[in-house]
C-alpha cells in the first residue's frame, strides 16, 4: 500500500485540498464536473442528510450534472483511488466539524472574481478585504446533494423552524432562475446576508437529520458507530 494513502477519518491538508480542486479543474474530467466549492455544498448535503447514500449512488453527480454516464479519464488506477480517497476524507471531515465543532463549521466557498468557481477560497462570508464570497455553487452543490433523497427530505420542509433553515440555501441555488427568490438576492446587502447564514444553517440541518436519526434507531433497537475524531484544518481555509 502506497505510503501516501491516509486513514479515512485524517482531514485534508491544505496541498491535498489543492491537489483535489486541481482535478476537477483538470481536462480528466467533464466540463461540467463540479469544482471543489459546489462538491463542499453536495458532500454537506450528503453527510447531513436523513439516511446514508453510498459513494456510488453519489459519485456520479461529482462529474456530471444529473449523474449523466460521464466519468474522468483517469491516468491511472491509483490516480482514481486517490481522488476518491480525498473526496471520502473531506466528506468525513465535514461531519466531524458539523458534529463536534459546530461553531468552527464553515462552508468552503470561492471569492468572486468574474469567473465562478475559479476565484480566492475563503470561509462563508468573512470579510478579509475583498468581496464576499458568492456562494451560489455551494448552495447548488448542496441542492443537488438534497435531490438524491428529495422524498426523504420531506420532514424537514413540513417543519415550520426548519424550512426556514434551509431557505438561504435554496435561495442562493435558485434565486438567479427562479422568481420565487429573485428578491432575496436582488442586492448585495441581501445576499450577503444569506451567505453569513450559511454556516448556522447548516448546523442545524445536521443536527435535525441527526436527532432523527437516533429516534429511529431508538425505536429500532439499533446503534449508530460514531465516525472516528479527526482535526478541523479543512475548514479553515483562505489562499
Amino acid at each position: 500500500m502506497p505510503s501516501d494513502i491516509r486513514a479515512l477519518d485524517e482531514p485534508l491538508t491544505d496541498a491535498e485540498l489543492d491537489e483535489l480542486e486541481a482535478f476537477l479543474a483538470s481536462d480528466a474530467v467533464p466540463q461540467d464536473c463540479m469544482d471543489l466549492e459546489m462538491l463542499d455544498g453536495y458532500l454537506t448535503a450528503i453527510a447531513s442528510g436523513p439516511e446514508s447514500i453510498q459513494p456510488s449512488e453519489w459519485l456520479p453527480g461529482v462529474w456530471s450534472e444529473g449523474g449523466k454516464s460521464a466519468s474522468p479519464a483517469y491516468a491511472s488506477s491509483d490516480q482514481a483511488q486517490r481522488v476518491m480517497g480525498l473526496m471520502l476524507r473531506h466528506m468525513v471531515g465535514i461531519e466531524r466539524t458539523l458534529a463536534e465543532s459546530p461553531t468552527r463549521f464553515r462552508p468552503l466557498l470561492y471569492m468572486p472574481d468574474g469567473e465562478k468557481g475559479r476565484g480566492e477560497r475563503a470561509e462563508g462570508g468573512e470579510d478579509r478585504g475583498r468581496e464576499p464570497a458568492e456562494g451560489t455553487a455551494w448552495c447548488e452543490g448542496y441542492m443537488a446533494g438534497v435531490k438524491l433523497r428529495d422524498d426523504e427530505w420531506q420532514p424537514l420542509y413540513d417543519a415550520p423552524d426548519a424550512r426556514d433553515w434551509i431557505f438561504p440555501v435554496e435561495a442562493l441555488a435558485f434565486g438567479e432562475h427562479d422568481p420565487e427568490f429573485a428578491e432575496w438576492i436582488d442586492d448585495k446587502e441581501k445576499r450577503d446576508s444569506l451567505v453569513d447564514e450559511l454556516p448556522v444553517a447548516s448546523v442545524l440541518i445536521y443536527r435535525f437529520w441527526q436527532e432523527r436519526r437516533k429516534g429511529s434507531d431508538a425505536r429500532s433497537g439499533g446503534k449508530r458507530t460514531n465516525v472516528p475524531d479527526i482535526s478541523r484544518k479543512s475548514r479553515q481555509r483562505l489562499h
